[in-house]
């Protein structure tokens, strides 16, 4: 059976919404990060990831990390039916994949810990400011997508929307003001995460 290495305030929070939208079973092995004495940098955990990051999986003896390739990977191997059937559905998944990782987690994820994740003392509201600016111009092109089709895969809500979705969760969850400026990409999230599997996903990140 597929074992999901990490705790689902992370990353490996992805993974999960992706088993649930395809049905996938699995184990969960908890793996600590945000926590002094963290078994993410265990030697045994260092093994399997020698980044020390999560998530990890290993499927039937297959070891892996990146969450976004580890999403790739298990939605084409249990043919998710989110996973695109045609090459350029596959071609389209792949440049939302890589433009949300290349240009718009790096600075989100600078805006969510300075302003949300991190207690006051740790914050460093410049970071957060300089990377704000990048972040909005890249959700802009996110917009003017959603006013040409639907969704990111196209026509329908596919492996593109979930990657994208799994990722903008964050800006969801810290309830960030700014979206109003993205009408669109706001209804899309807000009805991403409101998906049957999402919800189950994020139930287990409160659990």
């Amino acid at each position: 059976m597929l074992k999901i290495y990490g705790q689902w305030a992370s990353r490996a929070f992805r993974v999960a919404w992706l088993c649930k939208e395809s049905n996938i079973p699995y184990e969960h092995v908890p793996v600590t990060i945000y926590a002094e004495d963290a078994s993410a940098k265990a030697p045994w955990y260092l093994a399997l990831n020698p980044n020390g990051r999560l998530p990890t999986i290993d499927d039937d003896g297959f070891v892996m990390w990146e969450s976004a390739a580890i999403n790739l990977y298990l939605a084409e191997k249990y043919r998710s039916p989110l996973f695109p059937t045609t090459m350029e559905g596959k071609g389209r998944m792949l440049q939302w994949v890589l433009f949300i990782a290349n240009d718009i987690e790096i600075p989100m994820i600078l805006v969510f810990q300075h302003r949300f994740r991190f207690p006051p003392e740790k914050r460093v509201p410049k970071l957060a400011d300089e990377a704000e600016g990048p972040m909005l111009a890249k959700l802009q092109v996110i917009e003017d997508q959603l006013s040409k089709t639907p969704f990111l895969q196209g026509d329908h809500w596919g492996m593109a929307d979930f990657v994208a979705a799994s990722v903008l969760y964050s800006l969801h969850a810290m309830q960030y003001d700014k979206l109003a400026q993205f009408p669109r990409l706001k209804q899309w999230l807000e009805a991403s995460v409101n998906r049957p599997a999402a919800k189950e996903a994020i139930a287990l990140r409160a659990s």
